[in-house]
């Protein structure tokens, strides 16, 4: 993996650099302005909503992403990119797995380009854009004169084929190739991206894609969550003092 002939680095994120998932990062920057009996409401709406959410991510990831970003519709971008800095510190940093995140570095070392692919918003991954050379995420259209978020995404969010596609578009641009490509990813939602790859790596993976790399003599590594790693069935923000505004996000 760490060969000086390898020429690119492609990594998912969630559950692969960081155990952490949209839901949660959600649920932290929804919760930020809640007082205590608004916090539960939520917290229990969510956990009722999240057999559903499982199913829809099941069938489409896309399409679950598109139905759930809707959430963030009328939202102060401003205000959101600030506490996605809060977010990454007190919430993803807390539950990245440290080897995965020194892999990117040594990938860097070696001088091979690293790529990121999330179908995470870009203000919530802009604190991880340092690690990269590049990133490829989910975008969300602006109110040009409220800055307010419309709930809707500028373009198909990077899911399953359109994976593939973009690792395809990035060797072309920086003439590299596949075959000398490593790629990082724990779901078989990333089969197509893991096959697009010469080097494959199922890091932490779910069974059905443990099994298929098993069956295909794929790499296999396990990372370990940093030390103090806390699982919550949903993480909550701080409490802030200050009353929720019309940039605030939606609860439905």
């Amino acid at each position: 993996m760490l060969s000086p002939d390898r020429q690119l680095a492609v990594f998912d994120l969630e559950n692969t650099l960081i155990a952490t998932n949209v839901v949660d990062s959600y649920a932290w920057l929804a919760t930020r302005k809640m007082e205590l009996p608004e916090r539960a409401r939520f917290t229990v709406r969510t956990l009722l909503e999240a057999p559903r959410m499982f199913a829809l991510d099941m069938v489409d990831r896309g399409d679950f992403l598109r139905w759930f970003y809707r959430r963030y519709e009328d939202a102060d971008l401003g205000e959101l990119s600030g506490e996605a800095w809060e977010l990454t510190s007190d919430l993803l940093l807390a539950k990245a797995f440290p080897a995965g995140i020194r892999r990117v570095r040594e990938h860097r070392a070696l001088g091979h380009r690293t790529l990121l692919i999330t179908g995470a918003l870009d203000f919530v991954i802009e604190p991880f854009r340092p690690l990269f050379d590049d990133v490829v995420c989910a975008h969300m259209s602006v109110g040009v004169r409220n800055g307010e978020l419309s709930g809707e995404l500028k373009e198909a969010p990077p899911t399953g084929e359109a994976r593939a596609l973009i690792m395809a578009e990035y060797a072309a641009a920086h003439s590299l190739r596949l075959s000398e490509c490593v790629a990082y990813a724990d779901s078989t939602s990333d089969l197509p991206m893991l096959e697009a790859s010469g080097y494959p790596v199922a890091v932490n993976p779910e069974t059905k894609l443990a099994a298929i790399a098993r069956k295909r003599g794929w790499h296999v590594e396990h990372w370990p969550r940093a030390h103090g790693y806390r699982r919550a069935l949903l993480p909550l923000g701080p409490m802030v003092s200050q009353k929720r505004g019309s940039g605030s996000l939606n609860q439905v």
